[in-house]
């Protein structure tokens, strides 16, 4: 009797020690990455200072393999030549002290070498405040990167001013805004779809695949239904699939079609996403958002449609098979470039 009564008692003293325990070692380790990475930033600066001041950069690469020799032998690899150089980089790139405590508190060192290379200052912005909101990892971080995540935002396409609105409503309010969400196109390459497939099998797969589907998405998509289905005078419609987007408060009908975007799209979804606002919009939530996902858009159709400034409907192209990384990266650019130009037009 006494026994049965002590097991779950100790199961009870040994979980809340466990808290305790795991509790007190992150804030050890949070407290460690900010002393580190600002001890990082220090070097530095220190080093900056002292080369800028020198004005010669031949005498500048001696004093970091000197410095870089000394200090490894005294304190290990960590304060080798080519982590001098981030210390270095990372000093430049961030010279405002309160921006320096700001990521030494959310994000870890080893995030922060990643970033401090991205050159394009809107650029590294928004890898800066996507990694905070979404609490990537490294890898995910480096993953992002590599597959251009910035290119295929609808925020990349916009004019500056507007990127840095978004990027500052993000920082400041932790809000984020349909067009830092949203891609184009997506990276669909997990699902292992042959040459012939069809909506059904693109579905499935998406379902069989759903993590990395979300992955791709975003970290703040939540699946709610396949295949869901409303009926409006008893006819019966389905929405392939519907997500919920914790950071933007609003319902995600997703369509999936295997053809080019065709204008019919339109109407068949702003039927569902009113649908949607009437019988499924909880209160406090924002209007629900349709992606239509085609394996090509139709840019004049979508022109005329005037769906490129549409905050409730956003077209993208899906990739099923993986170009080569030059051609991406060039028809990206091309993409921003003409988006860019059509708005300094408006």
């Amino acid at each position: 009797m006494d026994k049965e009564i002590e097991i779950p008692e100790n199961q009870i003293l040994l979980q809340s020690i466990v808290s305790l325990i795991d509790t007190a070692r992150n804030k050890v380790a949070l407290a460690v990455n900010n002393e580190l990475t600002q001890l990082y930033w220090s070097i530095g600066k220190r080093i900056n200072e002292d080369i800028l001041l020198n004005g010669r950069a031949e005498y500048g690469k001696n004093i970091v393999s000197k410095l870089s020799d000394q200090l490894t032998l005294s304190y290990g690899t960590g304060f080798n030549k080519r982590n001098l150089q981030s210390f270095i980089k990372f000093s430049t790139v961030f010279q405002d002290i309160e921006i320096l405590h700001t990521l030494c508190t959310k994000l870890t060192w080893s995030h922060i070498r990643e970033i401090i290379y991205i050159e394009n200052e809107l650029k590294r912005e928004f890898y800066t405040q996507m990694c905070i909101h979404e609490r990537w990892s490294v890898r995910t971080l480096q993953n992002r990167i590599d597959s251009m995540l910035f290119e295929r935002t609808v925020i990349s396409k916009k004019p500056e001013l507007t990127i840095i609105d978004d990027l500052e409503l993000l920082k400041n309010e932790q809000q984020i805004s349909p067009d830092l969400t949203f891609r184009d196109p997506y990276f669909l390459d997990f699902l292992g779809l042959h040459d012939s497939y069809s909506e059904k099998d693109l579905e499935s797969a998406i379902l069989a695949n759903l993590q990395n589907f979300i992955a791709e998405m975003g970290t703040e998509f939540a699946f709610l239904a396949r295949q869901k289905r409303i009926t409006i005078d008893n006819e019966d419609f389905y929405i392939d699939l519907l997500f919920y987007h914790r950071g933007l408060r609003s319902l995600i009908a997703i369509e999936l079609k295997l053809d080019k975007f065709k204008a019919a799209y339109k109407g068949q979804m702003e039927l569902y996403l009113r649908w949607l606002e009437r019988n499924e919009m909880k209160e406090g939530e924002n209007k629900p958002i349709g992606l239509i996902l085609c394996s090509e858009k139709s840019p004049e159709q979508i022109n005329y449609l005037m769906l490129d400034s549409n905050e409730q409907i956003k077209v993208a192209e899906y990739i099923t098979k993986l170009p080569d990384t030059k051609l991406l990266e060039q028809k990206f650019r091309k993409a921003i470039e003409l988006a860019q130009i059509s708005h300094k037009k408006q």
